[in-house]
């Protein structure tokens, strides 16, 4: 025999004018490769308005705002995008509540969650990343992606708040965010390791798997797998990393004493 409950009764009623397929599209649209910008469905439009009118019947009866969000999250995960929306609309200033809210319920969904407050752009994405870490530091290094993916110019700032908040997801996040974006990787290296005590050999081992990582654990040593390695020396010397470390990183990765000290000074 199937449970009702109070919320699920509640939400039945609420959507009796959308179509039972409507609904399972909308399902089938909500998942954890949501990208910005991302266009809202028309399917999805009309779940926020349900779940808008859902929150000022909760409202009535003195529910919270994040008691609210997390009544419709534990009922309703696979609206999860349709929910945040109608939250962060109705209520913009809490923000900080209804993300953690969220993602207490539902630390699966974070990237879900993160994408509609990026999207909804309800605070600087460095603001996001440090609830968002703070709530669930397991998926650090996958928020830390998607929020630089989505603000490139503030990704150096973005890994550095994750760092300082998980210290120890730091070559995790170093090493996702640098392989995510080569281009930006002087900066991302420069960025973790300014904000880390010295941790010896572990710290050479994460640079020399990063290299690997946006070299394509390639033997080969292409101009352009030079170059991107060389980037990541900068970033560590950038960070204070002492020259002899340096040697020994670029040594394992072919990179000569010459094109280390050429490219530390330009």
């Amino acid at each position: 025999m199937v449970k009702f409950t109070p919320a699920l009764v509640l939400l039945a009623s609420f959507m009796l004018p959308i179509s039972a397929q409507a609904d399972t599209e909308v399902t089938s649209t909500t998942t954890t490769e949501i990208n910005n910008p991302y266009v809202l469905t028309e399917q999805n439009k009309r779940l926020v308005n349900t779940y808008l009118r859902m929150f000022r019947y909760y409202t009535k009866r003195n529910f919270s705002v994040t008691r609210t969000v997390r009544v419709l999250m534990s009922n309703y995960p696979e609206h999860v995008e349709a929910i945040m929306i109608a939250a962060l609309e109705r209520y913009p200033e809490n923000y900080p509540y209804i993300i953690k809210a969220a993602i207490d319920v539902e630390p699966a969904f974070t990237r879900d969650i993160m994408a509609v407050a990026m999207h909804l752009e309800v605070a600087p994405a460095t603001e996001l990343v440090k609830i968002a870490v703070e709530a669930e530091p397991a998926y650090a290094d996958q928020i830390v992606v998607d929020a630089s993916k989505s603000n490139p110019n503030d990704v150096e700032a973005i890994v550095r708040i994750a760092v300082s908040i998980e210290p120890e997801m730091a070559p995790s996040i170093m090493q996702s965010a640098g392989s995510s974006q080569p281009d930006k990787v002087e900066g991302i290296v420069h960025a973790t390791l300014s904000v880390l005590p010295s941790m010896g050999d572990y710290l050479m081992s994460s640079l020399n798997d990063l290299i690997d990582l946006i070299r394509g654990n390639s033997a080969n040593e292409m101009s352009d797998d030079q170059r991107e390695t060389l980037s990541v020396l900068r970033g560590a010397h950038r960070a204070g990393m002492s020259y002899a470390d340096l040697q020994r990183v670029a040594k394992n990765h072919g990179i000569s004493d010459a094109q280390l000290t050429a490219a530390l000074n330009q």
